[in-house]
């Protein structure tokens, strides 16, 4: 299933949005346990550090796959809100890491989901450096409406 997993998300992500090829953000893991990752250089800014631009996309997309996992199939996804806070400069390569979801309030988006047609969750997910420090921290609010 890893395989299957990374091998579906990579491709849509690379296909889906042109700047996520270009910041080569790559899929790891599986369904139960996954990150995004991308490469220092093409991510990088002026100061030397990751660019905060690339920083929060990569956590706004981590947020975003989660929803569409939840919803399944025929789930149209967006953002509706979200906010980054950096904690920390980061001199290289850097992964998102969603924080688990409350499993009440994941019931209750796939609920809403399910009887309605929509549904709202939030979430955070954490930018770690390569060395496995938090540097970043972002909170969004997602809505998925079925198809």
């Amino acid at each position: 299933m890893t395989v299957a997993f990374a091998d579906y998300w990579n491709s849509r992500l690379r296909d889906g949005f042109p700047v996520l090829a270009a910041m080569q953000v790559h899929v790891m893991g599986d369904v139960d346990d996954w990150s995004l990752a991308v490469p220092y250089e093409p991510n990088r800014n002026d100061h030397a550090t990751a660019f905060g631009g690339s920083i929060s996309t990569l956590a706004t997309i981590a947020g975003w796959m989660v929803v569409n996992v939840a919803a399944g199939e025929g789930a149209d996804v967006v953002i509706q809100s979200g906010a980054t806070d950096f904690l920390l400069p980061i001199p290289g390569d850097f992964s998102a890491h969603v924080l688990p979801v409350d499993e009440q309030q994941l019931a209750a988006f796939q609920r809403m989901y399910r009887r309605r047609g929509k549904g709202r969750l939030s979430m955070t997910v954490e930018v770690h450096t390569a060395s496995k420090m938090l540097a970043a921290r972002f909170v969004g609010v997602y809505v998925a409406v079925r198809l």
